[in-house]
């Protein structure tokens, strides 16, 4: 199959932004906020003493002992509160079943077979499980994960309820006890039929309760700034507006995206780390692509053999068997959606 020069699809997976708040006898919802402070900082950076070449700049030795007058945002949990609170809402949708644009009916037509066929041999419950693990594993805190204690509850449009006590004590590779493996797959249950069924509306409030330390730090997003004023922070967390006009420590809801979709460990058979789900692999941590093209691994290369897998996946469904990993990478891209075309060239 040759990708066409229109081919878009639109995310299976919305997040909300995720708040941080804490609770009172008096009031449910006290937001926390971000505090701006002027610190004289130490130069430390490798440009204050040497240049691009690594060559010594030419200095006196009180030059690297001045202060270097900044001013950041800062969050802390507040005096006297030992528990707070972040919550996000998701929204599924069953956007891969078929592109949202499409120039090229025959295109179209087989990646709709493929996520059917995907459909019928449970390939969406795989996904939503691996979803759902970084859902109830309480990934998307990033930093803030490390507490005394993190509950994380779930409550779903089915009316359902799902709780992990203690996602400190679970492990992405490691066998889950029985209470919380009936846990995680009642709720990637739900989420299988979300993203298969078109006429599935479905919703999911997630809050994560925290036990912390006296005054401890908290690390929202951080704002990507090209340049900032006089007096404003040279680093600025994101906040989002309450009611009553006092600005509340959230996440970005593209930065809790960015969890939900580290599901990739398919990557290479010998796979010791989960990346987020990208077209060519792209590793942060080490700033390596694990998909390079020449590997013939990444989004696009598998695009074209769609209608190979359409056939290997109706082999699974008549036949038994395990899905091949690579047709899950490539259907858990098409629940990412984005811009998938080759463009005029």
């Amino acid at each position: 199959m040759k990708i066409c020069r229109h081919l878009n699809y639109v995310r299976s997976l919305s997040p909300g932004k995720a708040v941080f708040f804490y609770q009172t006898p008096e009031r449910d919802f006290i937001p926390i906020q971000v505090e701006t402070n002027r610190i004289r900082a130490a130069k430390s950076g490798f440009s204050e003493a040497y240049d691009k070449n690594q060559k010594l700049k030419n200095l006196a030795p009180q030059d690297l002992a001045y202060s270097n007058p900044q001013c950041i945002d800062a969050c802390y949990v507040p005096p006297n509160v030992s528990e707070i609170q972040c919550r996000f809402s998701l929204r599924v949708e069953a956007n891969s079943m078929q592109p949202d644009s499409c120039e090229d009916e025959k295109v179209r037509r087989y990646l709709k077979k493929l996520a059917f066929t995907y459909a019928q041999t449970g390939g969406y419950h795989e996904l939503a499980r691996r979803y759902c693990q970084n859902i109830l594993l309480g990934a998307w805190l990033w930093r803030n994960s490390h507490t005394r204690g993190t509950l994380v509850e779930v409550l779903t449009s089915n009316e359902n309820r799902y709780v992990i006590s203690d996602a400190r004590y679970l492990d992405w590779n490691a066998v889950w006890p029985e209470e919380e493996q009936a846990v995680l797959e009642g709720l990637a249950s739900e989420m299988a039929v979300a993203l298969s069924e078109p006429r599935q509306y479905w919703f999911a409030d997630i809050t994560a309760r925290l036990k912390t330390g006296f005054c401890q730090e908290i690390h929202p997003s951080q704002k990507f700034i090209d340049g900032h004023q006089p007096g404003e922070s040279s680093k600025q967390y994101a906040t989002v507006q309450c009611e009553d006009g006092r600005q509340a420590a959230c996440f970005h809801a593209e930065k809790v995206g960015a969890a939900l979709q580290m599901i990739d460990d398919w990557w290479d058979v010998e796979a010791d780390k989960r990346l987020r789900t990208h077209e060519y692999g792209a590793d942060r941590e080490y700033l390596i692509a694990r998909r390079h093209p020449k590997n013939k691994q990444d989004f696009y290369t598998l695009l074209t053999q769609t209608a190979v897998f359409i056939r290997q996946l109706r082999k699974v469904r008549d036949n038994g068997g395990e899905i091949p990993p690579h047709i899950h990478y490539l259907m858990a891209v098409l629940c990412k959606a984005g811009l998938f075309q080759r463009g005029g060239q």
